[in-house]
């Protein structure tokens, strides 16, 4: 049996940023089709990855420019995992009075007519659907009828509609605590190794510092103590009144003489 999983990107991006975890992709289909394959072994088919890239100005700025580049950049990274596909919709600018806003176009009919198409053809036997909009609820009743069953992953109950959830055979919510995440673990090691480096370099710097200083003081100690030596020397070897020896004369007496 085969599977396909369909994302709605900017659906699941809501979710990682209320979760606010950092997503591995390259294991995103694996937790995704787990559920499935503890009842039957099924291969994937396909992972597609619905999204827009950012809106740009005929005469676009910097910050434009930016944002388009991380966009191409995010989507080279998906195109490089085995059996991922990008399916690149448009957004378009749009304005309600004095409020700008931005609007996703064609992602949903792409899609639903890749979900339905893939269903018609006998491609797959189940069908992923990671999304929350009503409006892939034509879309989920023709797969049904093609006797495609639907797996629907979702985020908390105010972020899916609840016909959607009634539709599909299976309903599976994201359990952020299993969720494939990006291994923090490596980074921590690195920051920690950097800021031990750096520490480490500072305290070096404070003992030499502290060396030098003391060396300083130790020599002008030295300095100091060597010159009152010398003074102590000096004055010791100068006469002095307290230390001057007295010295005793004897008077000479001149022996008599017996006759």
């Amino acid at each position: 049996m085969r599977a396909a999983v369909f994302i709605d990107g900017a659906y699941l991006q809501k979710q990682i940023q209320l979760a606010k975890v950092e997503v591995d992709y390259p294991n995103l289909a694996d937790y995704l089709l787990a559920p499935v394959r503890k009842n039957v072994a099924i291969d994937l088919l396909r992972c597609y990855f619905y999204h827009c890239p950012p809106w740009m100005s005929s005469n676009p700025t910097e910050d434009e420019k930016r944002r388009m580049s991380v966009h191409q950049e995010f989507c080279q990274k998906l195109e490089e995992i085995n059996r991922w596909q990008m399916r690149l919709g448009k957004l378009e600018r749009r304005r309600d009075g004095e409020r700008e806003y931005f609007e996703q176009k064609r992602l949903d009919v792409l899609l639903s007519c890749d979900l339905v198409r893939h269903a018609a053809a006998g491609h797959i036997q189940h069908a992923i659907l990671v999304a929350g909009d009503s409006d892939f609820i034509p879309a989920v009743s023709a797969v049904k009828e093609s006797g495609v069953t639907v797996t629907l992953w979702c985020g908390a109950e105010n972020t899916v509609h609840r016909d959607l959830k009634m539709l599909a055979d299976e309903v599976q919510v994201f359990k952020w605590r299993s969720f494939p995440k990006l291994d923090s673990k490596s980074n921590d090691a690195t920051s920690s190794k950097k800021s031990k480096t750096m520490n480490t370099n500072k305290s070096s710097k404070v003992s030499k510092k502290t060396n030098k200083k003391n060396h300083k003081k130790n020599s002008s100690r030295s300095s100091s103590n060597s010159a009152a030596a010398e003074s102590n020397s000096s004055s010791s070897s100068s006469p002095n009144s307290s230390s001057r020896k007295r010295v005793i004369k004897k008077k000479f007496k001149p022996k008599k003489v017996q006759s």
